[in-house]
């Protein structure tokens, strides 16, 4: 056995990291000396101490490394968890290249003299009647993060109801503020068929700019498109909605085009 001093050593965790570990059972000692309180662990719990590093590394939470523990280390679980944690990691580094590229490009502006917000002069905004559509879709109050899953969700219903798409996807934002983890959200798609599982939108007069970039940006046009309205005399008439051109799991995120629409009225 090896006193949590070796284990700490050994392992290169610190003793109050074990500490801790034993307090929420993610790594209990084999034993401890119930008058001094002094902890043991056997030389094979180094291996485990060494997959919760490594684990860790890999941006697992604690919760979530438990899980893999009490599974007994099962293989499948692990590769699937960590197939998982691949792509998040993959998709932050996209976000970070992108970023690096937008800080660049800022760079240029300001030593070309400009103004770092100069590029919302660039945005442009039109007024347009969009048709009335026959739409089938599914709302919810979701986690923008979990966007993804039901958008998934919905065309596997499409497919169950075997209906025929007509246009491309959109997005219906009811909520009436912004708050990424509970978002009133519509998903739609525009279908050929009408059924009980199908609602009508009437036609509206709208704001409309497209935009091409990835979605994080997509706050400049919202901004862009309602100090464009107020500017006309406008007032907003209903909920916000984008029609998504391009599909963002086989599109670059700088290559994204999507058109984002305001209903408005006089």
């Amino acid at each position: 056995m090896l006193s949590i001093g070796d284990f700490s050593k050994v392992s290169q965790v610190s003793k109050k990291a074990l500490r801790y570990y034993d307090e929420i059972n993610l790594l209990k000692p084999s034993y401890t000396d119930i008058a001094s309180g002094y902890r043991y662990y056997d030389v094979d719990q180094l291996e485990t101490i060494l997959l919760i590093k490594r684990l860790k590394e890999y941006t697992f939470s604690l919760e979530e490394i438990k899980q893999v523990l009490n599974s007994g280390q099962d293989q499948v679980l692990l590769q699937q968890t960590i197939t998982q944690k691949r792509l998040e990691i993959t998709q932050k580094m996209q976000n970070y290249s992108l970023l690096l590229d937008r800080l660049a490009n800022d760079l240029l502006t300001l030593e070309k003299g400009k103004k770092l917000m100069d590029y919302l002069n660039k945005i442009e905004v039109k007024l347009t009647e969009v048709p009335e559509k026959n739409i089938f879709s599914i709302r919810k109050r979701m986690n923008v993060n979990e966007y993804g899953k039901h958008l998934a969700e919905l065309f596997e219903k499409l497919s169950t109801e075997k209906l025929t798409p007509t246009g491309p996807p959109l997005t219906i934002y009811h909520s009436s503020d912004f708050d990424p983890e509970d978002a009133d959200m519509e998903l739609a798609v525009p279908v050929a068929e009408q059924t009980k599982e199908t609602r009508s939108v009437p036609s509206c007069l709208c704001a409309f700019s497209t935009y091409v970039g990835p979605y994080a940006e997509l706050d400049s046009v919202y901004s862009k498109l309602v100090k464009w309205i107020e500017e006309k005399g406008y007032k907003m008439a209903g909920a916000p909605f984008e029609i998504y051109q391009t599909d963002p799991n086989t599109t670059e995120p700088d290559k994204n085009v999507v058109d984002v629409y305001f209903p408005v009225e006089i």
